[in-house]
């Protein structure tokens, strides 16, 4: 019988997830998609079954399809596609004690999320961080959650600017540069309206890498380095990728993941300062939009991750196919006449033909000028 996972949504519009969906198919695995009805992903070919409902339902409605994706579909995990769900994800691993649930539903979701001390501490982007202050790539000076006289304390000891980066956000939302007393106290008065934890972190120029990966339970499958060599905006998402084998941060990565017991999909940030010394920013507990790459750069992982899984031997990475990527429909947006779309890989998903019309129709009306009042 073929391995089956449960993808599981709450944000609409990310091109990751239905890539992944391909992914895993292609390998031969199959996918029971549970997402909202508007999502890119509810769209994909690419699925054996779909549970399809608006987030807030999905949230509370969680462990009933828990029980269907265990006992009827026969899930060996769920995997996250966003940050959303990896958050819904933890707060059932934490609730585990509490619920009535049958052993084969119970096990899917201890195998879908790390334990719940760690997948607490994974929720809370401050709280992680900070965690990691003497690692071999420790974060940019940080503090989390500090009242306005620490908050400003602070700033003044590293110097400004410095970067108030809320939980939450993903693609640089949720992240502003402060270049002085004014901005920083706005940024945190957004933060404590908006009551979320955040940090206050020094701020440091420098190239951004990153690292991909896949496993099963806390067990690394593969792992791939690269530059975000083009992004959207100062700290925004990524939309050309160049491949930089990165040792150093393949392996603190890997260390990440195993030491968090994480499972399928996730990204880790770093950071190059002007010394070249690496510094961790962010962890991404999802299905990134990498996570779909058949050897683009070298290492195809949801291949390794099934190998893994079924016990087989995991193909050794090759030379990368190519030493850009760019990622669509993000550079697209960002610049129809990029010199990317033509001289780097472009990642359009051909194949899965409804899915590529929403992102062309979302992405035309994103760039359309607003109509004259």
């Amino acid at each position: 019988m073929p391995e089956r996972f449960g993808i599981l949504c709450t944000a609409p519009k990310l091109a990751a997830p239905p890539r992944t969906a391909h992914a895993l198919t292609r390998h031969g695995a199959e996918v029971c998609v549970v997402a909202p009805p508007d999502s890119y992903i509810a769209l994909t070919r690419f699925k054996k079954a779909d549970v399809l409902m608006p987030a807030p339902e999905i949230a509370r409605k969680l462990p009933a399809i828990a029980r269907t994706l265990a006992e009827d579909f026969g899930a060996h995990s769920i995997l996250a596609g966003d940050d959303g769900a990896f958050m819904l994800l933890a707060q059932l691993i934490t609730q585990l004690d509490r619920l009535e649930l049958s052993d084969a539903t119970r096990a899917l979701i201890v195998r879908s999320a790390p334990p719940a001390e760690r997948a607490l501490q994974l929720v809370s982007d401050a709280a992680f961080i900070c965690d990691q202050a003497g690692s071999s790539c420790a974060p940019p000076r940080s503090v989390a959650n500090p009242a306005v006289p620490d908050a400003v304390h602070f700033a003044q000891s590293v110097g400004y600017p410095v970067m108030v980066k809320c939980d939450g956000g993903a693609g640089g939302s949720g992240v502003r540069r402060c270049r002085d007393k004014t901005q920083l106290l706005a940024a945190l008065q957004a933060a404590h309206a908006n009551k979320v934890d955040f940090i206050l972190q020094e701020f440091l120029p420098g190239s951004v890498f990153a690292v991909a990966l896949s496993g099963v339970c806390g067990r690394v499958a593969a792992a791939f380095a690269f530059e975000k060599h083009v992004t959207l905006g100062a700290h925004g998402v990524a939309t050309v990728l160049r491949h930089d084998a990165r040792p150093e941060i393949l392996s603190h990565a890997r260390a990440l993941y195993e030491r968090y017991c994480l499972n399928g999909f996730c990204g880790i940030d770093y950071i190059a300062d002007a010394n070249g010394e690496l510094h961790l920013l962010e962890i991404n507990r999802c299905i990134v939009p990498k996570s779909h790459f058949a050897r683009e750069f070298g290492v195809d992982l949801a291949e390794a991750m099934l190998c893994s899984l079924r016990g087989q031997p995991i193909p050794a990475p090759q030379a990368p196919a190519h030493e850009y990527v760019a990622l669509f429909p993000l550079e697209w947006y960002r610049d129809p006449e990029s010199e990317f779309l033509s001289s780097a890989y472009h990642d359009v998903p051909w194949r899965d033909p409804a899915v590529l019309a929403a992102m062309i129709q979302d992405a035309a009306k994103a760039a359309r000028p607003p109509a004259n009042p």
